[in-house]
């Protein structure tokens, strides 16, 4: 059926023609491997299929020289909702991955020096505060004095305290993917490639082997074949750009804009290092531990057998050797005794993540320093976004400027919080911070926010989306977590001691029922590990996952 012109009709007159011309079934071809290329291919070959209500061909190509690239290696509880979503068993997926749990983060040495304050920290978990009425608890948090608040993640919810005690945030025999608090995992990326393609393959995904040699393109940006080096050449209806930094098909002519984030996030390099468990499973930590450091941070988390360790670091401020010491030193010992590897980090977006008939997922479509865990989070969000749009754009509709629209406030959100951290510390010891606290630094959006906190605390209505990673609760965390926050001038509730007592009863009470629940951290990634394996049952997808989730990452409980 011919679609009429006007709102459905594509640009350059190009009229829709996918329903009458197609004759057989859709043809994908994602370019690159790694966990966004498998991720992409095990995702979409479980929901193409239903989008479309037709069945979909889809085929991977990768360079099998190429290594992966793994500083990624914590996550957001979103990737629970999309590891159900194509079918995966959770505990099947945490042995094959090395994967352990995460409750939050712990930031260390992010508001003052260590010289200042020794071992100075505050914890974001994923719970969202607890509340008393309607409002928000941490206007009543600031009104008390200073010695009597306390931690604010600890003030208004129980996670934070059961990561400090180390208990897991679920066991076995709680349901795939559910527990009584949100969690995400730490996990290993390459043995997460490679499980994920297991479940691509299972689901038809053809995989060869080969390398990019020309993309050819056509009319509207349109790639019309990709050569590869076997003298092959590869022709699909739609193609997704896994290539990593290159951007080798979604900028292959140099059309494309990188909107450049240099200036704003000034952490280029990475140094990473991986050291073995010395205590076994009593030394797995349920959350992620990030160190200031004088020219960035240390990321440390751990695995089933070992410490995944790194230095994120700006190249302006620390040369490679000055960067190694202090890696070696944070893990005691010396730089000549570290396997390291190093990553230049390429922070910013494309312009135009989706042109044409191609749409760049992972680091082709942009990056942003892992602080929060975020690179697997866009991974899903493109996906989620990409599958929910398959049907419109093969119906003839343009939904190419909405996916970038969209995509863009994912990565504008996500730089804002990150920027965050670094210009609301109090730290002056090193140019690094100095520099980050510069308002020539702080995108006006970010400033808009912090000037409005100076007056009253994050609210939801300060955010024009609610499908966005973060949001009034996470910066409350982060702004309420340094000891020096922003400080509201609104007058004072007055009966703020009476409302934090009330949720510091109900906090103690969830704590109660949360120790009686739960069991160590330690205890129960053993009995995961040394259970035996199982084919996941092949169920229908939950409908509850059939849309995006909304803030699906500190809020997905």
């Amino acid at each position: 059926m011919r679609c009429k012109e006007g709102m459905f009709a594509r640009p350059g007159g190009l009229r829709a023609k996918w329903a009458e011309v197609m004759g057989s079934d859709p043809k994908v071809a994602i370019i690159g491997g790694g966990s966004a290329g498998w991720m992409s291919a095990a995702f979409l070959a479980r929901m193409l299929p239903e989008e479309l209500r037709r069945d979909v061909s889809i085929v991977l190509v990768e360079a099998s020289d190429i290594p992966t690239v793994g500083v990624g290696e914590a996550t957001t509880p979103s990737l629970r909702t999309t590891l159900a979503a194509i079918g995966a068993d959770e505990f099947d997926f945490m042995r094959a991955c090395d994967a352990t749990f995460k409750h939050g983060i712990r930031f260390v040495q992010w508001n003052k020096a260590p010289h200042q304050a020794p071992g100075e920290s505050y914890f974001h978990p994923f719970q969202a505060p607890l509340r008393i009425g309607a409002g928000h608890v941490a206007r009543h948090w600031q009104a008390l004095p200073p010695d009597e608040r306390g931690a604010f993640a600890q003030a208004v919810g129980t996670q934070a305290e059961a990561a400090l005690r180390h208990l897991a945030p679920k066991h076995q025999a709680h349901g795939s993917f559910e527990g009584p608090l949100s969690y995400a995992y730490h996990l290993d990326a390459g043995k997460l490639a490679v499980y994920l393609k297991g479940i691509a393959l299972a689901h038809g995904v053809q995989h060869r082997i080969g390398k990019i040699v020309q993309v050819m393109r056509g009319e509207e940006d349109r790639i019309t074949a990709i050569a590869l080096d076997d003298g092959s050449t590869l022709e699909a209806d739609f193609y997704i750009d896994c290539t990593g930094f290159g951007a080798r098909l979604i900028n292959a002519d140099g059309g494309n804009s990188f909107v450049d984030k240099k200036d704003i996030l000034f952490c280029d390099k990475a140094l990473a290092a991986r050291v073995p468990l010395q205590n076994g499973y009593e030394e797995i930590r349920p959350y992620t531990t990030s160190t200031a450091q004088a020219a960035g941070w240390i990321w440390d988390i751990t695995l089933h057998a070992r410490r995944g360790t790194g230095y994120v670091y700006s190249s302006r401020h620390a040369s490679d050797e000055e960067a190694a010491q202090t890696l070696a030193g944070y893990l005691g010992t010396t730089a000549d005794r570290l396997d390291m590897r190093g990553f230049d980090m390429r922070v910013g977006y494309q312009q135009q993540q989706w042109r044409g008939n191609c749409a760049a997922i992972g680091l082709s479509a942009g990056f942003i320093e892992p602080l929060e865990s975020t690179g697997i989070y866009l991974v899903e969000m493109a996906l989620w976004l990409l599958a929910q749009s398959m049907a419109r754009y093969f119906a003839g509709v343009e939904v190419q400027s909405r996916f970038n629209a969209l995509m863009t406030r994912h990565f504008e959100n996500i730089i804002d919080f990150v920027k965050a951290h670094y210009c609301l510390s109090q730290r002056r010891d090193t140019p690094f911070w100095i520099d980050n606290r510069d308002p020539h630094s702080i995108p006006s959006s970010l400033a808009r926010l912090l000037e409005l906190w100076r007056l009253d605390v994050p609210n939801d209505y300060d955010f024009d989306s609610h499908i966005l990673c973060f949001n009034s609760d996470n910066y409350q965390y982060i702004l309420y977590g340094m000891a020096e926050a922003p400080q509201q001038h609104a007058p004072v509730p007055a009966k703020s001691r009476e409302v934090m007592a009330q949720l510091a009863a109900k906090r103690n009470e969830q704590l109660k029922r949360l120790a009686r629940s739960l069991k160590p951290n330690a205890e129960v990634i053993r009995s995961i590990t040394q259970s035996p394996a199982h084919k996941p049952p092949q169920v229908p997808r939950p409908p509850m996952i059939g849309n995006i989730p909304v803030r699906s990452n500190y809020r997905l409980v």
